[in-house]
């Protein structure tokens, strides 16, 4: 596969929270074009971490990416806001946290990737 046929490429990276805790470290994955990519693993194995990271979310929880590079079709993204990110495409929906209960799956969705044009 040609690297214009990824999408996302996350190549090696490692987290850090609180400037001590080691999360993970040398994770890689790609995603390709119309492809889908499964993130498995068990309870704190890193798979949110890993997620936080491509839509960087983790400053909230006090965590960086302190080594690797995480590319969105070859741009590189690890220090673009969460707004950039969304503007780009890159939307993290939270599973399980029942946000806006009310909506349907679609809906959440389409909220998730809604920005706002104006500043207020």
């Amino acid at each position: 596969m040609s690297d214009k046929n990824i999408v996302l490429n996350v190549n090696g990276i490692e987290v850090i929270y609180n400037h001590v805790i080691l999360v993970l470290k040398g994770v890689s994955l790609q995603v390709p074009e119309q492809g889908i990519v499964a993130l498995l693993g068990g309870n704190g194995a890193g798979k949110t971490t890993t997620l936080r990271a491509i839509s960087n979310l983790l400053q909230g929880e006090r965590g960086e990416v302190t080594k690797g590079s995480i590319e969105l079709r070859g741009e590189r993204i690890e220090n673009l806001s969460p707004a950039d990110l969304v503007n780009r495409g890159v939307v993290q929906v939270m599973e399980g946290r029942h946000c806006f209960a009310h909506l349907t799956i679609e809906e959440n969705l389409m909220t998730g990737s809604y920005t706002r044009t104006d500043k207020g």
